[in-house]
């Protein structure tokens, strides 16, 4: 009988600490897998200074300092060759310098040989 309430106790505790598949990797809760994913194009000077943005699925994004993007990270400084984020301060780490991305034909510009 003890035996059985031993066991008992044991599976009980193994339930109640919800144990997760170890071949699987521990969630991203910070989602910085994906910070590669995303591409700073530039930004638009004024009084509030507007980075353009696009993720992995082709979508275009305006922000501004202070927006919030959809994985949660947020907008602390714009200017025109870079963009700051704060993914978060539990993360590591905990903010993000996006750098910008040449033109599409700013390759072919560099190369120009002088004549």
């Amino acid at each position: 009988m003890r035996i059985s309430r031993l066991l008992l106790a044991a599976l009980l505790s193994l339930l109640l600490c919800g144990m997760r598949d170890p071949f699987q990797p521990p969630p991203d809760i910070c989602r910085t897998a994906q910070l590669s994913n995303w591409h700073f194009h530039g930004a638009v000077a004024g009084d509030q200074p507007i980075g353009i943005v696009r993720d992995t699925t082709g979508r275009w994004y305006r922000l501004i300092v202070g927006e919030t993007l959809p994985t949660g990270w947020r907008v602390v400084a714009i200017h025109q060759d870079e963009m700051l984020i704060e993914i978060g301060e539990e993360c590591t780490p905990a903010q993000w310098r996006w750098q910008r991305e040449g033109t599409q034909h700013a390759k072919m510009d560099s190369e120009r040989d002088a004549l």
